[in-house]
C-alpha cells in the first residue's frame, strides 16, 4: 500500500512537471490590451464611480507583472455597453492565471444622492486565465456587473462586492 501511495505520488509530480512545461513561457513578447465595460444596474443609479490604482497580471513560474499603475477613474453606468481602454502593456510570452487590481474608493449616485461605496476587500483577484503569444495582441475586457455588485446594506448605506467577468476578445 506504501509503495502504491509513493507511486502515484511521483506520477502525479511527473504529469504537473510535464504539463507545466508545455503552459509555461515562451520566447519573445506580446501586448495585452485591458478594456472595462459594464451592464445596466436594476437600482436607480445614475452614477457608479470606481477609482483603480493598479492592475498587475500573473505569469505562471515567474510572477506579477504591472499592467497599469496609474490612478483611473470610471463611470460604470456611462460603460454601459462601452468598452474603454484601460491600457496596454508589453508582456513575456506565456500562460497568465490571474488578474489582480486595487480599487482605492467607489461611489454611487442614487436619486441623485452621493454615497461612498463600502468594499470588504480593497484588492480583487480574478482567477481567470489567458495566454499572451509571440507578436500578438491580447484583449481582455473586465465587465463590471453593478447590478450584483452594489447593494443597499440599510440606512442608507451601500456596498460594493466586484462581481466581474473577463471576456477575451
Amino acid at each position: 500500500m506504501k509503495n502504491l501511495i509513493i507511486i502515484t505520488v511521483v506520477i502525479l509530480n511527473l504529469i504537473v512537471v510535464g504539463l507545466s512545461g508545455c503552459i509555461i513561457n515562451g520566447e519573445g513578447k506580446g501586448v495585452l490590451m485591458l478594456q472595462i465595460t459594464d451592464a445596466p444596474p436594476e437600482l436607480k443609479i445614475t452614477k457608479a464611480l470606481i477609482n483603480i490604482s493598479n492592475i498587475e497580471v500573473h505569469l505562471i513560474a515567474t510572477g506579477w507583472y504591472t499592467v497599469i499603475g496609474e490612478e483611473q477613474t470610471f463611470d460604470l453606468i456611462q460603460l454601459k455597453d462601452v468598452k474603454r481602454a484601460l491600457g496596454n502593456k508589453t508582456l513575456p510570452v506565456g500562460r497568465y492565471t490571474q488578474i489582480r487590481f486595487n480599487i482605492d474608493d467607489a461611489f454611487v449616485t442614487i436619486d441623485g444622492i452621493e454615497y461612498k461605496l463600502t468594499i470588504p476587500s480593497k484588492t480583487i483577484l480574478l482567477i481567470s486565465p489567458f495566454s499572451i503569444n509571440k507578436n500578438e495582441t491580447t484583449t481582455l475586457t473586465i465587465d463590471f456587473d453593478v447590478k450584483k455588485s452594489i447593494f443597499s446594506t440599510g440606512s442608507n448605506k451601500y456596498m460594493m462586492k466586484p462581481t466581474i467577468k473577463i471576456i477575451e476578445d
